[in-house]
């Protein structure tokens, strides 16, 4: 028998807001890699638009395939040569065989996923779970998903409420604005977590057209692309599959941000680039001074020392802003101030 955890209000969504059928809006096609067809891939992959690329013309200088390729479904013409190189970078298609169960959980407490037509488009046996908290209401048209409302005590708190509210194998945890890529991408999680004998696997998160030079180059740093899976001493909830059974017996702990670095460590964790999710934050300084505080402080519970401990350091650390800012503009200033004022108040400030 698994162990207990608190009951909570759980109710089956009935049919409203978002119509009776979560299959795509319509069809896109695209001929070139322009600004304007990028625009507009973005903006069809957020309603939940199928587009293929016809391409028509070689890509613009400067475009990285393995950024924007995974946000296609297929490619349906254009040099042979160019096919066979862009398809290596699509995201998974949907395949045949027995599909595993899984449930996908989303905290959120200010809207619709965005990722629910594509989760529901998934070749696996899955459902999904929507973790409500503040006032936010929710409701969809389709019997696969359902809510969850749990009041916040924290990311890992939240999270694990999940665990007790579904008897599928594997759970999936993401979060309201990431939208998973291709219809085979949660069984390549899946796939990956047995292959390679993990606790926990997490995928690519792929950058949308429209992030900056900074988000753009950090997310490669931090989910580059590739291929296979493989070890790593890291983990992020934003697209993390586990096995039920196994958050069962080890929880995430009780913690207000941070619960997969907290989680993750001693454990056998597995990266899958082939795993992709369109996931980017735009910056804004006020934002990023919270989450980077708030992370850091977490760091230094976990006994690392603090990035920024005093004001000494803190003053050491303003050139480091120069390269950033040459790749992002000006605009990119205040983000810079507001991450490492975040590491420095951790530091200083560690509970609070």
């Amino acid at each position: 028998m698994l162990p207990r955890s608190p009951v909570y209000s759980l109710s089956v969504v009935p049919r409203f807001a978002l119509g009776p059928s979560f299959g795509y809006l319509g069809a896109v096609e695209l001929t070139d890699l322009e600004p304007a067809s990028l625009a507009r891939l973005e903006e069809a992959v957020r309603d939940g638009q199928r587009v293929t690329l016809n391409l028509q013309k070689s890509l613009p200088r400067g475009l990285r395939a393995d950024d924007v390729m995974p946000l296609f479904e297929a490619i349906t013409g254009g040099p042979p040569a160019a096919v066979e190189a862009l398809g290596m970078s699509l995201p998974p298609r949907a395949r045949g065989g027995k599909k595993p169960k899984v449930c996908a959980v989303i905290p959120t407490h200010r809207r619709a996923p965005l990722g629910l037509k594509a989760l529901l488009r998934q070749d696996c046996d899955l459902e999904v779970l929507i973790l409500l908290n503040g006032d936010f209401e929710f409701r969809a048209g389709d019997p696969r998903v359902r809510t969850l409302r749990v009041p916040w005590q924290g990311h890992g708190t939240v999270r694990q409420a999940a665990v007790t509210q579904t008897d599928a194998e594997f759970l999936l945890f993401t979060v309201d604005d990431a939208i998973p890529l291709g219809a085979g991408s949660v069984r390549a999680l899946v796939d990956a977590l047995k292959e390679g004998q993990y606790e926990a696997v997490f995928g690519r998160q792929v950058p949308w057209p429209s992030s900056d030079r900074i988000t753009r180059d950090r997310l490669r740093a931090w989910t580059p692309p590739g291929v296979g899976h493989r070890w790593v001493d890291r983990l992020d909830n934003v697209y993390a599959l586990y096995r039920r059974e196994m958050l069962a017996w080890h929880p995430f702990p009780s913690v207000p941000i941070a619960e997969d670095l907290h989680w993750r460590r001693g454990r056998r964790v597995g990266y899958v680039p082939g795993a992709p999710v369109a996931h980017a934050h735009e910056r804004k300084p006020g934002e990023l001074y919270k989450r980077t505080r708030d992370i850091h402080r977490q760091h230094i519970a976990l006994g690392e020392p603090p990035a920024i401990p005093t004001h000494a350091h803190l003053l050491r650390a303003l050139p480091s802003v120069l390269g950033p800012m040459l790749k992002g503009g000006a605009q990119e200033l205040p983000n810079q101030l507001a991450e490492l004022l975040g590491q420095w108040r951790a530091g200083t400030h560690p509970t609070g």
